[in-house]
């Protein structure tokens, strides 16, 4: 009897002990979510520390002269060069004749087309007079309408041979005129192609001729300094060797892109009343005229953008929170680093990856490896 009351007791008491033990176990979650929401998130963030740089063309840099507009000239027909009468250096005037090609072909064609024209003027008084004849005998009742038709179409036919052989002798008119390569504008030759006796194709390039009147200095700049350079920037060149010979200018073209083996872009600066001094070809010296503004170059994520605002997140590195700054950014290449004008200085710490998931006063934990970046 009492082996079968004993395990009565032991039975009852089991649930009772996993139902505490559930509550404990619940309260210790509550109490660590509750724990978590009071402290801070920290998240992880890479970050760029600001040093200066100015526009490289605040030092001097070598560059030419070269014409602002310049017009690679060729035949429009493909022949024999028999004469070029210009050489590099040559001054032209429009309608020079700087080239010739062997035209027999060209005024053996034009030969026939000047006897297809005749044959078909002489077709057309026949078949004028024939009309004639007939519209006549039609009106008397001496022939039938169908013959009258025939000598109409006959007609009309022949007038349309008139007007096509007069086509084909302008062409080949023209075509005779082709063998002469004449100069369409006043300028300089700063090339030329094959010599005589060669044989060149349609457009080949033959004389290449210069405007003079328009003259430009030409760099080639560092890719960096190309973001980085000033709005409108005022250039003063000078000729090399000789400092005192100079003109201002500005800059008129970017290339937009790089030179894959040399990294730089072609600046073109319009020259304004340059000295005669500075002629074609002249190696010459480009600088800043004023006082260059340093900038800050940032890679593009670490830019926020709040409406028409730009803004950054700057760190501070005692308590490790960050904060929002606003900067005004130049516009410049998509594909590049953003330019910062004003905003930041240096030594600042600028949040570069893991912006769009910060908050004002935000902690932050950094990474280990801390990149540097351009500023003021």
């Amino acid at each position: 009897m009492m082996r079968g009351r004993n395990p009565r007791p032991a039975a009852r008491l089991l649930p009772a002990a996993l139902l505490a033990m559930a509550m404990a176990m619940a309260g210790c979650e509550q109490q660590e979510e509750h724990e978590a929401e009071k402290s801070p998130l920290i998240r992880p963030v890479r970050t760029i520390t600001v040093e200066p740089v100015i526009f490289s063309l605040s030092n001097s840099v070598t560059g030419t002269i070269e014409a602002r507009a310049e017009a690679d000239l060729g035949f429009r027909i493909a022949g024999k060069l028999i004469e070029r009468t210009v050489d590099v250096g040559a001054t032209v005037r429009a309608g020079d004749v700087l080239a010739r090609l062997d035209d027999q072909d060209q005024r053996n064609t034009l030969r026939t087309a000047e006897a297809d024209l005749a044959a078909a003027n002489a077709e057309q008084v026949q078949a004028r007079n024939e009309e004639a004849r007939k519209r006549e005998l039609l009106a008397n009742g001496n022939t039938t309408q169908a013959l009258y038709d025939a000598a109409l179409l006959s007609m009309r036919t022949a007038d349309a041979k008139v007007v096509a052989a007069q086509a084909a002798l302008q062409s080949a008119k023209d075509r005779v005129g082709y063998t002469e390569l004449a100069a369409d504008r006043n300028g300089v030759v700063t090339a030329v192609g094959p010599d005589a006796g060669q044989v060149v194709e349609v457009g080949e390039m033959v004389v290449r001729i210069a405007q003079p009147e328009e003259r430009e200095a030409v760099f080639d700049i560092a890719e960096a300094g190309v973001r980085s350079a000033p709005k409108d920037p005022v250039i003063e060149v000078a000729l090399a060797g000789a400092p005192d010979i100079k003109a201002l200018g500005h800059v008129r073209e970017v290339s937009p892109q790089a030179d894959p083996v040399t990294r730089t872009h072609t600046v073109r600066i319009a020259l304004e009343n340059p000295p005669d001094a500075l002629r074609l070809g002249a190696t010459v010296t480009g600088r800043l005229k004023r006082t260059p503004t340093p900038v800050v170059e940032l890679p593009a994520t670490a830019i926020g953008r709040e409406g028409e605002r730009n803004f950054v997140w700057v760190l501070d590195p005692k308590d490790q929170t960050v904060r929002r700054r606003a900067v005004s950014i130049r516009s410049g290449h998509e594909d590049g680093p953003a330019v910062v004008t004003d905003g930041l200085g240096q030594g600042d710490i600028v949040v570069t990856a893991g912006v769009h998931s910060l908050a004002e006063g935000q902690r932050v934990r950094l990474a280990k490896h801390i990149e540097t970046a351009a500023a003021p």
